[in-house]
C-alpha cells in the first residue's frame, strides 16, 4: 500500500512539475506580448508628436506667395492633422492593448506562483511521507530482536 502512495505522489509531482513548466512558458509570453503593446504604444506617441510638431510648424508659416500655394499648404497641414488624429485613435487604442497584456501578465504570474507553491506543498508533503516510513521502518528494525 506504501508503494501506492508513492507512486501517486511522485506522478502528482511530476505533473505538478509539469504545469509549473507551462506557466512559466505562458508568463514569458505574456511578459513579450505586454512588451510588445508598450513598444507599439510609445512609437504611436512619439508619431503622434512628430505629427502635431510638423503641423504646427506648418500652421505658423506665412510664406505662401499666392492663393495656389496658400491652398496647399493649408491642404497638407489638414492632411497633417488627419495623420495625427488617426495617430491618436491608434495610440489609445494601443494603450488599451497595453493594459490589458500588463492584465494579463499578472494573472499568469499569479497563476505561476500559485501552481509553485503548490508545487512545493506537496514536495515537502511527499518527503515527510519518505521521513515518516524511513523512521517507522528503523523502529520496527531496532524493535526486532537480534
Amino acid at each position: 500500500a506504501s508503494d501506492v502512495y508513492k507512486r501517486q505522489g511522485n506522478r502528482q509531482i511530476r505533473l505538478l512539475q509539469r504545469v509549473v513548466r507551462m506557466r512559466e512558458v505562458e508568463k514569458r509570453q505574456a511578459a513579450v506580448k505586454a512588451a510588445q503593446a508598450q513598444d507599439m504604444h510609445g512609437k504611436l506617441l512619439a508619431l503622434q508628436d512628430r505629427s502635431s510638431d510638423i503641423a504646427a510648424s506648418y500652421s505658423a508659416r506665412r510664406d505662401a506667395g499666392d492663393g495656389t500655394a496658400l491652398g496647399l499648404q493649408l491642404q497638407f497641414t489638414a492632411g497633417l492633422e488627419g495623420i495625427r488624429g488617426n495617430t491618436a485613435d491608434e495610440a489609445l487604442r494601443a494603450k488599451h492593448s497595453y493594459r490589458a497584456a500588463v492584465s494579463h501578465l499578472r494573472l499568469a504570474e499569479r497563476r505561476f506562483e500559485i501552481t509553485d507553491e503548490n508545487l512545493s506543498i506537496h514536495q515537502r508533503e511527499e518527503k515527510m511521507r519518505v521521513q515518516s516510513r524511513e523512521a517507522t521502518s528503523l523502529a520496527r528494525k531496532l524493535k526486532r530482536p537480534s
